[in-house]
C-alpha cells in the first residue's frame, strides 16, 4: 500500500466579501498517496485554485482537517509550515516566475540558498534537476534567451531541486502553444513514471483526461474520478 502524502477531511474554505460569506470549498475529503498522478479540473471560479493553495500550505482551511505525511498541519506553526513547503513541496506556476537577471542554473539553485546547502551538494542537485528536464545545455543562459517551453522546464527543475514529496503544478501549460504544452505534459508523465507524486490544476478536460485520477471541482464541491 502506498504511503499517504496529503489527506483532507471535510475541509472547507470560506471568504467574507462585504456582508456576504462565499464558500470557496465545501467538505473536501480525499487522500493523495505517494506516486499518484492527479488532475484537478474545473472552470474559472470553481474553487480549484483555492484547493491548490490549501494543498501547498499557502492558505489555511476555515474548518476541517488537513494532514501532511500523517501529521495535522494545524499543529505546525508558520515556521514549520514554511520548512515543509521549502523541503517537501515543489511548485510550478503558469507564469514561470523566473528571475530574469539570474542564469538558468541560478534560478534552479534558489530554493537551496534558503537552507545553506554546501556548494558541492547544491551544484550536484542543480545539475541533476536540469538533466531530468533536458536543460543541461542551457544552464548558463538567462530566461530572456529561452522559449516558453524551455522556461517552464527550468521552473520544473527548480521545483524538483529539493527532491520534494509532491509536485503541485498550477495551470503549467496555460501560457504555452499546443505542441509545447504536450511536450511539458509528457515531461510530467515521465517524472511520475520515475516515482514522482504530481497534482496538476487545469481547466482543460482534454489535459485532465490523460490523468488516471481526476478531482472535478464545481461550485467548491469535489467529485473524485479514478
Amino acid at each position: 500500500m502506498a504511503a499517504e502524502v496529503i489527506r483532507l477531511n471535510q475541509v472547507c474554505k470560506r471568504y467574507r466579501m462585504g456582508e456576504a460569506t462565499v464558500d470557496a470549498l465545501v467538505d473536501a475529503t480525499f487522500t493523495i498517496e505517494e506516486g499518484e498522478f492527479v488532475a484537478i479540473l474545473g472552470p474559472s471560479g470553481s474553487g480549484k485554485s483555492t484547493l491548490m493553495h490549501l494543498l501547498g500550505f499557502l492558505d489555511s482551511p476555515s474548518s476541517g482537517e488537513l494532514f501532511f505525511e500523517g501529521r495535522p498541519v494545524a499543529a505546525l506553526d508558520e515556521t514549520a509550515r514554511a520548512h515543509v513547503r521549502a523541503e517537501k513541496i515543489g511548485f510550478v506556476f503558469q507564469a514561470f516566475n523566473l528571475l530574469p537577471r539570474l542564469t538558468v542554473a541560478g534560478n534552479v539553485r534558489l530554493p537551496l540558498t534558503y537552507h545553506r546547502h554546501p556548494p558541492a551538494d547544491a551544484a550536484a542537485r542543480v545539475a541533476d534537476a536540469l538533466a531530468r528536464v533536458d536543460m543541461t545545455n542551457r544552464a548558463h543562459h538567462r530566461p530572456g534567451e529561452l522559449s516558453g517551453g524551455q522556461r517552464q522546464r527550468v521552473a520544473i527543475a527548480r521545483a524538483l531541486v529539493n527532491s520534494p514529496r509532491i509536485l503541485l503544478a498550477d495551470e503549467p501549460t496555460g501560457n504555452l502553444d499546443t505542441h509545447t504544452a504536450a511536450t511539458i505534459l509528457a515531461l510530467f508523465k515521465e517524472l511520475n513514471r520515475q516515482g514522482g507524486t504530481i497534482v496538476l490544476v487545469t481547466h482543460s478536460a482534454e489535459i485532465a483526461a490523460q490523468f488516471p485520477r481526476q478531482l472535478h471541482v464545481r461550485d467548491g464541491r469535489i467529485t473524485d474520478h479514478r
